[in-house]
């Protein structure tokens, strides 16, 4: 039998080779993605730069990264880059066309062993617009203004906006008959919108009596039309009837609408009495008094 000298001998020649396994023998090698993010960088008129924020987890940073890019309605690779992971953090940008949606994929990987992959979907790219054609402005109100009527009806039309910057804008105005499409009339007018205020923008249209329009607001900046506004113009409206009743049509008096401008109206004015008017009274009294005298003579 081992004494107990022999015993402990042999548990630390045991632990010594545990111990030393622990340095020599190959750990294993682990990377997760742990979050990712896209970020607007930067937006021009056909491309928009977006840039991916990849949190990471592994063991080492001698791993790769492999981003690709698909089309997302055909499946088509379209691009794939690699980049080498230099932290746990990292940013990746990348520019997309606007005219389409893509799939991307992004993968970390070593040799030909990939260890994770997340995909994201990118879509309505041509919503994003640049800082050039931005338009912060709210439409709170419109009025219409019937102003003269013959064959044709003169309607004063009035937006009013609240905006929440200073813009230089150009708006064009189309008056649209509704069932055919037809462009009626048409007003284009520069204005300068003042920030934190309501402004208003106001226009003439003429249009054919007795039919419908749709009054489209187009705001344009930089040679581009950046907003769209809809109203609608009434002048051969139906009358509102119960669901089992026929609906009948109801004839459209606008001369009933004609706003005049108000007129004042004619002061007539008294001449103040003067130093003639006086002398005129004196000498009818002087008359008078002569006529009274002579009765008495």
């Amino acid at each position: 039998m081992l004494s107990g000298k022999g015993v402990a001998v042999i548990l630390t020649l045991i632990l010594t080779v545990a111990i030393s396994s622990s340095f020599f023998l190959p750990r294993e090698q682990f990377a997760f993605i742990d979050d990712l993010d896209v970020k607007v960088k930067d937006v021009e008129d056909d491309l928009v730069d977006l840039t991916f924020l990849i949190r990471l987890r592994c063991t080492e940073l001698n791993f790769t990264l492999k981003v690709s890019v698909y089309d997302l309605k055909t499946g088509i690779l379209l691009n794939e880059i690699e980049y080498p992971i230099y932290g746990r953090n990292m940013n990746v940008t990348m520019s997309f066309e606007k005219d389409r949606d893509y799939r991307v994929r992004i993968a970390v990987k070593r040799a030909d062993k990939t260890f994770d992959t997340r995909e994201v979907n990118l879509k309505y790219l041509n919503t994003l617009i640049p800082e050039r054609k931005k338009l912060k402005v709210i439409l709170k109100d419109v009025d219409f203004k019937v102003v003269g009527v013959d064959e044709r009806v003169d309607v004063t039309v009035r937006f009013y906006f609240d905006s929440l910057r200073d813009y230089d804008v150009k708006f064009h105005v189309k008056a649209v008959q509704f069932e055919s499409n037809v462009l009626t009339d048409e007003v284009w007018v520069g204005k300068r919108l003042e920030g934190g205020k309501t402004n208003v923008v106001e226009v003439n249209l003429s249009v054919v009596r007795e039919y419908n329009y749709l009054i489209k607001l187009e705001a344009w900046r930089n040679g581009s039309i950046v907003k769209v506004w809809r109203e609608v113009l009434n002048l051969a409206p139906k009358k509102v009837v119960p669901k089992e009743e026929v609906e009948e049509e109801v004839k459209f008096e606008v001369e009933k609408f004609l706003t005049r401008t108000p007129v004042p109206e004619t002061v007539k004015t008294y001449p103040t009495p003067g130093f003639e008017f006086l002398t005129l009274i004196a000498s009818g009294g002087v008359v008078i008094c002569l006529r009274i005298m002579l009765r008495r003579f």
